[in-house]
């Protein structure tokens, strides 16, 4: 058995130096994947047990002004990231529309879209204090399987993605995601100023609308080429980038049915 966990984690060390993009070698975060897992459990933990204990006996706390903050900044960080990266990927004559292949281009534009790509990963750490927020005030009804895989499955993804194909075919997805969080942290800021807001309906169908087309579009996006054979992209990131984004359009459109057709 020790033998077994010792190759396995030679293996894991050598995939992780040998194809690692030396374009982020110095940005925090990006080196060995302990602390990203790491974060990830310690979010879990706190978020089903930890959280949980630690409210048990206390009134939940009035957050408005720090979500206030929050909600800001993640309005500006997605829309920065959003405009930069669009500007700098496909505005780029350099960068090809129906297919990106994973490269190592160093050039200005390409530094910038590395960076933008850097950003993302972070605003989807900064993305779990949805549900530190949530447990803090005590709304577990709001922490659902849908909320919790969402979170933590895209610092998993986001981490992967820059340390390994950042810049390539893979890229829409986080421009398309980041506008969408505008939309979306657009709305929860004014609710809180207007709480009356929560309670028109047409406000979260549409957000969830979005997020229907945005996964449409994503499924695409990965399921053409990979049908196609024309795109010297990895199979296998073709087919997960399908797979993860019909999955959670299955659970939106779930979600949607129930909260707003049946429920109607």
């Amino acid at each position: 058995m020790a033998l077994v966990l010792r190759n396995i984690y030679h293996t894991f060390n050598y995939f992780f130096s040998e194809y690692k993009d030396p374009r982020i070698e110095d940005y925090p975060l990006l080196g060995s994947p302990w602390p990203i897992v790491a974060i990830l459990v310690l979010y879990l933990k706190f978020v089903s047990d930890w959280g949980r204990q630690l409210m048990k006996h206390r009134k939940p706390f009035d957050l408005t002004t720090v979500m206030n903050m929050y909600n800001l900044i993640q309005i500006f960080l997605n829309l920065y990231i959003g405009t930069v990266g669009l500007s700098n990927s496909y505005f780029d004559p350099d960068y090809n529309w129906r297919c990106e292949s994973i490269n190592q281009k160093d050039n200005p534009s390409r530094r910038k879209l590395i960076f933008v790509t850097y950003l993302y990963f972070i605003s989807k750490i900064i993305d779990l204090l949805d549900t530190v927020f949530f447990v803090l005030r005590k709304k577990y009804n709001q922490i659902t399987f849908l909320h919790t895989y969402h979170h933590a499955g895209m610092v998993l993804a986001t981490y992967i993605f820059t340390k390994f194909i950042a810049g390539s075919h893979a890229t829409l997805l986080g421009l398309i995601n980041s506008f969408v969080h505008v939309i979306m942290y657009f709305y929860y800021f004014l609710t809180t100023f207007k709480p009356e807001l929560k309670n028109s309906l047409w406000w979260k169908r549409y957000i969830t609308q979005v997020q229907l087309i945005q996964f449409t579009v994503l499924m695409l996006h990965f399921g053409v080429p990979l049908v196609g054979q024309y795109c010297d992209f990895p199979k296998i990131f073709l087919f997960i980038g399908f797979t993860q984004n019909l999955f959670m359009f299955t659970l939106f459109a779930d979600f949607y049915v129930k909260a707003y057709i049946k429920k109607k």
